[in-house]
């Protein structure tokens, strides 16, 4: 599965305000104490999928373009997405 970790609010370029999403891949196993859960490899995104990287706590880049995303700490507070979203692996909707 893929979980939601958290949206950041950001600031491209242009000025147009727009969210950096991480997230993080969720593993479940099944043992003798019953279903453990472990977190994966994170990544950050924007909301159509655009892979960003981290650069540093006030930064934010677009790995394709290079375009630097201002992180509005601010504003943001960084607190967890409203509504955790989970994918199951391999499906092609996000």
């Amino acid at each position: 599965m893929i979980e939601e970790l958290a949206r950041h609010r950001c600031t491209a370029g242009d000025g147009m305000p727009l969210y950096v999403i991480e997230h993080c891949h969720v593993f479940t196993t099944q043992g003798e104490g019953g279903t453990s859960l472990y977190r994966g490899a994170s990544w950050a995104a924007l909301p159509d999928g655009e892979p960003v990287r981290f650069v540093d706590a006030r930064t934010f880049a677009v790995i394709a373009t290079g375009e630097m995303l201002t992180h509005d700490i601010q504003r943001c507070g960084c607190a967890p997405a409203p509504k955790i979203i989970t994918i199951p692996a391999g499906s092609e909707s996000a």
